[in-house]
């Protein structure tokens, strides 16, 4: 059995929970069936450090890596749907945008990232390395303001201020949005497997 790192429990269903392991697996648990996971999801080759529901998208989930990579996965699928590539660094912590379904911000040891995934799923939107001499450990969106919080391992937090944040594309719902991004690769990996 490994140790835990990370969890996170369903928004919606408070009996519900990722667990991200050292050993590279995501497990879903439940707090009314102890003895067993509900769900095993593979894809990392390192310990996961976050693991993290979606607030827009109930089946929906982020995980960060010590193997240098951030995975978007959906219930259902033991295998990731996007895996994004931060830099060789292990990735600490990602946190979605309480107000964009497709941002979401992750820190490796030196620099915080801003994904758009319907700008981009292949590289972060904005790369910031703010401090040299430390290596960066949390990241945290502020819920009730344009803010992103990120914390290193010398204790300190720094605030930076998002200006241009995206909007919501004309009658579409957040989900709506998040869904179309998933939706789309699902349908380039099936063609890409056909071919």
């Amino acid at each position: 059995m490994a140790g835990g790192y990370s969890f996170d429990f369903h928004p919606d269903d408070p009996n519900m929970y990722l667990v991200g392991t050292e050993e590279g697996l995501i497990h879903k648990c439940s707090c009314s069936y102890s003895e067993q996971y509900l769900d095993t999801y593979i894809g990392h080759t390192g310990a996961v450090y976050g693991v993290h529901w979606s607030p827009y998208v109930g089946n929906v989930f982020l995980s960060c890596s010590s193997d240098w990579s951030i995975r978007l996965w959906t219930q259902g699928r033991p295998n990731p749907v996007l895996t994004f590539h931060s830099s060789t660094k292990a990735v600490h912590s990602a946190s979605w945008s309480p107000s964009s379904s497709t941002v979401f911000a992750c820190v490796n040891e030196g620099s915080v990232e801003i994904w758009d995934l319907s700008e981009s799923t292949l590289d972060p939107v904005i790369i910031n390395a703010p401090v040299v001499n430390v290596k960066l450990t949390t990241v945290l969106f502020a819920k009730n303001s344009e803010c992103l919080l990120v914390g290193d391992n010398g204790g300190q937090v720094t605030v930076f201020q998002l200006k241009g944040m995206p909007e919501l594309p004309g009658g579409s719902s957040q989900a709506d949005v998040l869904n179309k991004v998933i939706e789309t690769t699902l349908t380039s990996q099936l063609r890409a497997a056909c071919n």
